[in-house]
């Protein structure tokens, strides 16, 4: 498409580009205000000569702001370095949260061909509603003893109600075919060995049901003829059987059922499997087969429990099994119909119906195909391109195959004239009909679990012309095989490799903004302004008048100068990088024209530049602006970046000065702006990450799949930022700077001394005489050592010492010395600050993660405690674990001890959960947290481990026994949490309502 450029004749400009129509507004003021002095308004009057000019400067303003936003924006290296710019994949992309979501992730694995997430069973209750998942083990309601059992029957023998846990998702993986190895969603193995001249096809197939039996772990020791013993190899009607044990424990045997393409070989078979070397080479396929099958299951394993749902968790990963589904039916061909042809879009269109295709897709093809970015990155980030959500429903675990959709897709091949006598049957592994699902005519109805695959082989398709059957020889049928067989691999779901999948952000042109040009070189020479200086043979008069309007001129040279300044900077009041000032006053140094010093160096003392760029006091950050304007306008400005995303920080800040002006305060600490200005810079640069990840729990894998061994790689929990999305949003919006997975409590036992090691400095404590009553005074300073107002500052000799004071008694000292009191009040203050931020952090459990894993290692000391009383007992009271969380938070550092912000702070991690779970919120005191802190830290550890040898089968009894107690500890420590309160003063005649009064349930009472 070619482009016209052209001047138009009658250009309209905007006001502040049109230099005439600044300069009528000009004559219209001055007509206003000065028509009784001013009666010249001709081009030679000095006033109208330097209207002229200050409009003209104020047209070259209007053109810089007219500049393209992203010229605007453009740093010196030619690109917009902006933090609230995010690109289209960063910020419309989204962690995954409906299972159309999850299957993209999955799919998105490589190994993988196709996934399904099955949130709850196909079947109803009796409302109903479905039906969650079978946990792992079988949990009852036991009410006449009040609490919840893993036995069937109560006390009397009685049969107990079953507790159906929620929020567990099964997971049913489909996986690529290997060159080598074949059909990984299989057992069965496909070999062959040369014999007399031929290959000899063989399917090969191990006794057990899936790879995670135990007898699959035998693969990697008996892999070689040193370590087998053949027991037997035998012919049983059409299957030949072999039996392996293990040359070093008998007891370890491996069984094989071997199936011939041909009958009449299976003597070569036997011959073949008689000796060690050959049953090893098979055996060796079958390892590789496990180890890659298991490689991929641990990229699922990674990729599931890095997005995995707040309150929610998975069962054991599957192979998802197939049904073949062969059908039956008569077609009738339009005269001169291609029978060839016909058959082979037949058999693909019946395919494509019980079987449908998911592709990957590249950026510029979804932009074609007119899809909007925001539809484009829906869902997760994936790294193999893009995927349909329409292809990805379509692809879903049928319950039920209809006829009538068969029907219609065969009524639009070309060459169809009509379809009789269509009937479905679905086969198991084993190529058997399976009952129930045979010769159906209408509906072929399946669990909802299984794949339906289209067996040509086990169909029947008979063609008609005229109602005559037209028979295809063996050579057209080879043909349609191959036929289909091409199609299918045109179409066969393939990862794009190192593909856009993201958007370029534009970067626009850089152009100095801030270059600023005198106005006074524009005047007429006869002036002597600017570059035209006046003579030195001119009087000392001339001279005292020239610098005069030079002094004149310089106010509006600097109020345009500083608008330029303005506008070019910005690029960094919209920016989330910290800045000390949002007017960004210029001093005019020199004057770029002539490189010299700028003329206000002969007018003004070298205070000027002090006074204008830092203002003239304490207050001030510049000339223009007090801190307090400051703070309101980067506040403001920060506030529209946030609203750009739906955010706001109002309830924080009002709870925030709330609190500060609370008769009980936050223990000295002060309403601060610059650290709401930090929390929000903060939370608006971790925002895609805090705003995709919202929703999701922690990662108690935490791990990643190694390049070189295949192998999980398990990365430490402790003293690490791994948190869990949900937990990193709350503490954005609580204005908690890091949450780093680490000890809240740092101390455990009674010692004269402690150490708070902080991020800047660390802070030593030390106890006032510890031969004597220690243990009292160790708790005592623990528990209140974060309180500014518990500290006297006293001399010694010559310097100064905090001590940390029970009413007159000191308990402890900082081991620090000042040199002035002040000094020592100073460095009080931002300790507290510093000490108090360091503390506040807090730890997330999530119930399900709880919940036991089989019937006879668990007990029900084991499982957690519930209400099953007439006055609590009702669904959501009798199931602890479903879509439930307890958040603990240590409730004795100076903020969260105020009940203003803990009213603010249960509010923000209620609504910021999804809408379904139940939180319970704990404020508990040192001694409980450390319990917690303590038995969570050993749980944590001993989870990811349990969880993964569980889904292999590899688990060990030391394992079971090591993983239970730590579970056994965890739920006694969540059992021990109570809220602490504040304490509280009754009310009297003398002492305000205000100050601190007994609220019900909200504070305790404290000593007499």
């Amino acid at each position: 498409m070619s482009t016209e450029y052209y001047i138009e004749k009658d250009r309209i400009l905007p006001p502040s580009q049109d230099f005439q129509y600044l300069l009528d507004e000009g004559f219209k003021y001055i007509e206003q205000f000065g028509s009784k002095f001013w009666t010249d308004y001709n081009t030679h009057d000095p006033g109208i000569t330097i209207l002229d000019a200050l409009c003209y400067v104020i047209t070259e303003l209007g053109y810089r702001a007219d500049f393209d936003i992203k010229d605007l924006l453009t740093n010196k290296n030619g690109v917009i370095e902006n933090n609230t710019f995010f690109s289209a994949a960063t910020i419309f992309t989204n962690a995954p949260l409906t299972v159309i979501d999850y299957r993209k992730l999955l799919i998105d694995i490589q190994g993988v061909s196709n996934a399904w997430i099955l949130p709850t069973k196909t079947a109803t209750d009796a409302n109903g509603y479905l039906l969650p998942n079978n946990s792992e083990a079988s949990i009852y309601i036991n009410k006449i003893e009040d609490k919840l059992s893993l036995k069937k029957v109560d006390k009397n023998n009685k049969k107990l109600q079953k507790l159906r846990l929620r929020g567990l998702n099964k997971v049913k993986i489909e996986l690529d075919e290997d060159p080598i190895l074949g059909d990984l969603n299989t057992l069965v193995l496909e070999h062959a060995f040369w014999e007399n001249n031929r290959w000899v096809n063989l399917k090969i197939v191990p006794q057990f049901t899936n790879w995670n039996h135990p007898e699959a772990q035998l693969f990697k020791k008996m892999n070689t003829p040193a370590k087998i013993t053949i027991d037997s190899v035998k012919k049983v009607q059409e299957i030949v059987y072999l039996q392996v044990s293990r040359t070093s424990n008998a007891s370890d045997e491996l069984h094989f059922r071997i199936f011939t393409e041909d009958v009449s070989e299976q003597d070569l078979v036997v011959n073949h499997f008689s000796v060690e070397q050959n049953v090893c080479d098979v055996i060796k396929l079958f390892e590789k087969k496990k180890d890659k099958i298991q490689e991929t299951f641990s990229k699922i394993a990674v990729q599931l429990h890095q997005n995995r749902n707040f309150t929610e968790d998975y069962l054991c990963t599957e192979i998802v099994e197939k049904v073949d589904v062969g059908i039956c039916a008569d077609i009738e061909l339009q005269p001169g119909a291609d029978a060839v042809e016909v058959m082979t879009e037949v058999q693909i269109a019946i395919d494509n119906i019980i079987n449908p295709k998911i592709s990957f897709y590249t950026l510029a093809q979804m932009v074609d195909e007119g899809y909007h970015s925001e539809d484009i990155f829906l869902g997760p980030k994936l790294t193999h391109g893009f995927l349909k959500d329409e292809e990805i429903e379509k692809a879903q675990l049928a319950n039920a195959i209809y006829a009538s959709d068969i029907i219609a897709v065969l009524m639009e091949v070309p060459g169809v004239k009509s379809v009789r006598n269509l009937m479905m049957t679905a086969y198991n592994e084993l190529g058997k009909p399976i009952t129930n699902a045979t010769n159906e005519k209408w509906v072929l109805k399946l669990s909802g679990e299984v794949k339906p695959v289209f067996n040509a082989q086990k169909s029947k398709l008979l063609l008609f012309q005229r109602n005559i059957p037209f028979l295809l020889s063996e050579t057209q049928l080879m043909l349609v095989e191959q036929k289909v067989i091409m199609y299918k691999s045109q179409f066969n779901q393939k990862k794009l490799q190192n593909t856009k999948n993201d958007f370029d952000i534009e970067n626009g042109d850089y152009f100095d903004f801030n270059h600023y040009y005198s106005i006074q070189d524009e005047f007429p020479r006869n002036y002597g302004l600017g570059k035209n200086y006046i003579s030195e043979k001119d009087t000392p008069l001339r001279k005292a008048q020239a610098k005069q309007l030079k002094g004149y001129l310089y106010f509006y040279e600097q109020i345009i100068a500083d608008f330029f300044s303005q506008l070019y900077n910005a690029k960094a009041l919209f920016d989330t990088k910290s800045v000390t000032q949002t007017y960004f006053a210029t001093y005019l140094e020199t004057n770029p024209l002539t490189g010299e010093d700028f003329y206000s160096k002969e007018l003004f003392s070298d205070e000027l530049q002090t006074n204008l760029l830092n203002g003239e006091s304490a207050d001030e950050v510049s000339l223009y602006e007090t801190k307090n304007d400051f703070y309101d306008r980067r506040n403001r400005v920060l506030d529209h970046l946030l609203a750009r995303f739906s955010e706001s920080f109002n309830d924080y800040v009002f709870m925030m000065y709330q609190l500060s002006q609370s008769t009980s305060g936050m223990g000295s600490l002060s309403f601060d702006y610059e650290d709401l200005i930090e929390d929000k810079q903060n939370f608006i640069n971790s925002y895609p990450e805090i705003s995709s990840k919202r929703g999701l729990g922690i990662n108690y894998l935490n791990a990643t799949v190694n390049e070189v061994t295949k192998a999980l790689e398990f990365h430490p929990f402790w003293n690490t930022d791994h948190r869990a999305g949900y937990e990193k949003r709350v503490a954005k919006l609580l204005g908690i700077g890091n949450i780093p997975l680490r000890d809240i409590v740092t101390e455990d036992s009674p010692q004269p001394q402690w150490t708070v090691q902080t991020a800047g400095i660390n802070y030593v404590f030390k106890i006032i005489a510890p031969g004597v009553g220690l243990p009292e005074k160790w708790e005592w300073a623990l528990s209140h050592f974060l309180d500014q107002n518990l500290y006297q500052i006293n001399k010694s000799g010559e310097n100064f010492i905090l001590h940390l004071v029970d009413n007159t008694n000191k308990i402890a000292r900082l081991d620090k010395k000042f040199g002035s009191e002040s000094e020592a009040y100073d460095f009080l203050v931002q300790m507290i600050k510093i000490i108090n931020s360091h503390y506040e952090n807090f730890y997330c459990l999530e119930h399900i993660l709880l919940r036991p894993f089989n019937n006879k290692t668990f007990k029900d000391e084991d499982l957690l405690t519930v209400c099953l009383n007439d006055d609590c007992d009702d669904e959501a009271n009798n199931d602890p674990y479903s879509f439930k969380a307890t958040i603990v938070l240590p409730g004795y550092i100076s903020r969260f001890k105020n009940l203003i912000f803990r009213k603010h702070a249960e509010k923000v991690f209620r609504q910021e959960a999804p809408a379904h779970t139940l939180l319970k919120i704990c404020w508990v005191n040192a001694s409980d947290m450390l319990g917690f802190q303590k038995s969570y830290k050993k749980w944590l550890e001993n989870y990811r481990h349990y969880r993964r040898h569980f889904c292999e089968n590899t688990l060990t009894k030391a394992e079971e026994t090591k993983y239970r107690k730590s579970l056994n500890e965890l739920i006694l420590a969540v059992k021990e949490l109570n809220t602490l309160y504040p304490e509280g003063n009754l009310y009297d005649c003398e002492l305000s309502e205000s100050n601190n009064p007994i609220i019900l349930a909200n504070t305790s009472l404290g000593t007499l």
